[in-house]
């Protein structure tokens, strides 16, 4: 690991407040100069790589709320006839943040969407000048041969970070069996590739996973002497004199206070909730809510916590044919689930050592959208083009989990028997917004108030409820999955009405975990915090590197682009000092 000693050093090179994804990115990447000396501020624990919590694929989901998880309460919808607020809201708390407790996909994302991107950064930010960044964090392995030997594309370089595809495990034959008859029999394509910036069809998807362990972002800081990690330590407030940043002040383990200093930059990479949060308790965002504080502030900065995104989802559990499902080998005492510890003990094979997802649907699904007024009328009122996918990307990202996920619905009880499927339905460039991330108190322990405002937009309930019915009626009547597909569980679907599907949405919804956008990229101030090289609007040597300067969603999991961004963003930082990096 990282050195987890100051010895008394109080300055440094570069601070790297936040060890999450995209900070740990950065700190190593800024390591690779021996001579520079790297500090990293990180709330949670150091040492995830000994977590077996962490380290187990199949475990993830018994990570939500557990003390690696900031468990956020989360305003998740407010509008005038429905308001939701729920806890916790998972975020990963350790070295490497929410790579340590996400659920693995390694996916970059349409081109086109990057492209929209340049609107507010510049053709930096399109997908010609972001495409290699996303593959390099990567080490692509396909050890079996098992398929096209072109995609070690995605991870050319070999990066810190081993990705390869899922196992496709024997237990899970039957259904994977039956869910490619479905698809294809629904006039669906099959493919190996989403990483050319096209996504469409059934994805055997790659996985940050390798030889049965999970690949998280402190892998970039692993070994490297000059960096330094100050785990369970929380930010208290940047240390700005005049217009410029030169360091933070920290509280420790133990409840007291430091100050360290950073000779070239400070970086803020503390995630799209914590990032927001010590802007403002640093007198950096809109002047009123600085004001209600009693904050002084240091830059007036209005889209700070503002233009919060992330992915609605919609989680659907169906009885499954006994023995075509995970549920016996991974959550019921029994041989079955004796064999899976066993496997994973001495071979790192096996049920435990899999992301429980294999294969991933890429839909689009205009025909079923096109019948219905409210969306004929968004189109026509958008020129014609369509609002969720103007470009042709995928309406939906459809994840198909052969077991009971409760970290996706945690309000209903575990079946005590039997295999069941999980699929979340994932709408993936919604027309909501609108959220935000703002102070609750000025307290720097305190958490930040989130309201997430899914559905602030009528049309994204109409588009979610659509694309349940399209896989419902996938699962329901296709060749091969109708066979096997079962009974809702714990209660009937209400299929026919509109306005019951409505208010199932409304009431069921949740985060697909991919929170973005409160800290945004912008052509200026008034669009957004920080300029394209990520530079703080309004100050000298601080930068925001993280998930809060996305402008646009991508249309998938966010992982892979807040690898992607860590990497851009290092580099910004080494042209700006060749004196270090020639």
């Amino acid at each position: 690991m990282a050195n987890t000693t100051i010895d008394g050093t109080t300055e440094f090179d570069f601070i790297v407040v936040g060890g999450g994804t995209a900070g740990c990115v950065v700190a190593g990447r800024l390591a690779e100069n021996p001579a520079v000396k790297v500090l990293v501020i990180e709330a949670g624990v150091g040492n995830p790589g000994d977590v077996d919590a962490i380290t187990t694929p199949a475990k993830a989901f018994s990570l939500r709320d557990s003390k690696y998880d900031w468990a956020y309460k989360t305003t998740m919808i407010d509008r005038p006839e429905y308001t939701r607020v729920e806890k916790p809201n998972t975020r990963g708390k350790a070295l490497g943040g929410s790579s340590c407790l996400n659920y693995f996909t390694w996916i970059p994302g349409s081109a086109a969407t990057f492209d929209d991107w340049a609107a507010f950064g510049g053709d930096e930010w399109a997908w010609p000048a972001v495409r290699d960044y996303l593959y390099k964090p990567a080490a692509y392995h396909d050890d079996a041969g098992l398929f096209p030997p072109e995609l070690a594309y995605l991870g050319p370089g070999r990066g810190p970070i081993p990705v390869s595809h899922s196992d496709l495990l024997p237990e899970t034959a039957g259904f994977r069996d039956a869910l490619t008859r479905a698809w294809l029999s629904k006039g669906g394509v099959l493919t190996d590739d989403v990483h050319g910036g096209t996504m469409r069809g059934l994805w055997k998807c790659t996985n940050s996973i390798y030889k049965g362990v999970r690949s998280s972002a402190w892998l970039y800081v692993a070994g490297k002497p000059n960096v330094t990690v100050l785990a369970r330590t929380h930010s208290k407030r940047l240390v700005l004199e005049g217009n410029r940043a030169v360091g933070v002040e920290v509280i420790g383990p133990d409840g007291s206070e430091l100050t360290f200093r950073a000779r070239r930059e400070v970086v803020v990479s503390s995630g799209v909730f914590e990032s927001p949060k010590l802007l403002l308790l640093s007198g950096i965002g809109p002047a009123a809510t600085l004001a209600r504080f009693g904050i002084s502030a240091a830059v007036e900065s209005a889209h700070v916590g503002q233009n919060l995104l992330d992915h609605p989802i919609l989680a659907h559990v169906f009885k499954l044919k006994d023995g075509f499902g995970l549920d016996q080998h991974l959550l019921r005492a029994g041989l079955e689930q004796d064999a899976a510890v066993s496997a994973y003990r001495w071979k790192s094979k096996g049920p435990l050592a899999s992301g429980l997802l294999e294969l991933v649907g890429l839909p689009r699904i205009d025909e079923r959208l096109e019948r219905i007024p409210e969306y004929a009328a968004a189109k026509a009122a958008n020129g014609g083009l369509d609002p969720f996918g103007p470009a042709g990307q995928p309406h939906f990202e459809i994840d198909f989990v052969p077991m009971f996920a409760d970290a996706f619905q945690w309000h209903i009880p575990t079946p005590p028997a039997g295999d069941y499927l999980t699929v979340i339905v994932d709408l993936l460039r919604p027309l909501s917004k609108t959220g935000t991330v703002t102070l609750g108190s000025a307290d720097p322990l305190a958490q930040p108030e989130v309201n997430l405002n899914f559905f602030a937009e009528d049309l994204d309930i109409v588009a979610l409820r659509e694309g349940v019915r399209w896989v419902d009626d996938l699962l329901t009547t296709s060749e091969g999955m109708k066979d096997i597909v079962g009974e809702d569980y714990p209660w009937a679907m209400p299929r026919t009405s509109d306005e019951a599907m409505n208010k199932l949405i409304l009431e069921r919804s949740q985060t697909g975990f991919h929170p973005c956008g409160s800290l945004r990229m912008g052509k200026d101030i008034g669009q957004g915090v920080v300029d394209s090289n990520l530079r703080v609007y309004g100050l000298e040597k601080l930068r925001v590197i993280d998930a809060s300067v996305i402008p646009v969603i991508p249309d998938c999991r966010i992982q892979n682009s807040v690898y992607m961004i860590g990497e851009k963003g290092a580099d910004m930082i080494k042209a700006a000092h060749p004196d270090l990096y020639a």
